[in-house]
């Protein structure tokens, strides 16, 4: 509406003046991935607490924006900008706290931005990494409609498992689980393609399956991981050599 983003800052201001911690979100897309910049400093400027990078995830609103979804590169830069700036506030006291979701290849990209600017915390962060065990839908995470409805997460509306109105959830998510929750629970996970080859499977569970599943089939390579065959340890293709020219 004319006059959002105002009212929604003024709102901030109101808050930041009664002393309660406020977060800003966004969902990262090519078209506003140039104002991320613009964005951290209006952290700063209002004095928000924490800033909330969402990867684009296909479904629901998000299926239909897929052809909107971010580079990439892109992705990579917005995340690199995100280390760069949590760790400028750690050293100089500024409490703040700055979170990505849907992606689990961050946890990756972040061992590589540790291993590069202070590889003497890679180990430590390796293994909380790998305890942290990636994607969690169904398995840490739930998700329950305005109609009770039971998800796997807030991102799997189209599969129910169950409803609160007519089950304990103790009993839908515990003591009876649903196949679906069965399947998302296994670790690792019977991810096909490069995903399944990865050698990070570990730390990001297969990444997001909603991305997967929007594609034709749950346990496909997810296709918004920004890593490289590289990075994730694919053998790499041979290159053929120039013969001499007589």
């Amino acid at each position: 509406m004319k006059g959002g983003f105002a009212a929604a800052m003024h709102g901030v201001k109101l808050c930041r003046e009664k002393d309660l911690r406020v977060g800003l979100r966004t969902t990262l897309t090519q078209f506003n991935f140039p104002q991320l910049p613009d964005l951290l400093d209006l952290m700063r400027e209002y004095d928000v607490q924490k800033y909330y990078l969402s990867h684009l995830n296909y479904s629901g609103r998000g299926k239909r924006n897929h052809g909107v979804d971010a580079h990439r590169n892109m992705t990579r830069q917005a995340m690199t900008q995100i280390f760069e700036r949590a760790w400028e506030d750690v050293q100089n006291g500024i409490d703040t706290d700055f979170v990505s979701g849907n992606n689990d290849a961050d946890g990756v990209l972040l061992l590589q931005w540790i291993t590069a600017n202070m590889p003497e915390h890679r180990e430590q962060m390796e293994r909380m990494l790998r305890a942290w065990g990636g994607n969690a839908s169904g398995a840490g995470i739930a998700n329950i409609d305005n109609l009770g409805l039971v998800h796997p997460d807030t991102y799997w509306w189209q599969e129910t498992v169950g409803n609160v109105r007519e089950q304990r959830f103790a009993d839908i998510w515990l003591n009876k689980p649903d196949p679906l929750l069965v399947e998302l629970r296994q670790h690792p996970r019977p991810i096909k393609g490069r995903c399944g080859e990865c050698q990070w499977l570990s730390i990001c569970n297969g990444n997001t399956r909603t991305r997967a599943w929007a594609g034709g089939d749950m346990w496909a390579e997810d296709p918004g991981c920004y890593l490289t065959d590289a990075e994730i340890g694919l053998p790499q293709p041979e290159l053929i050599q120039a013969m001499p020219v007589n």
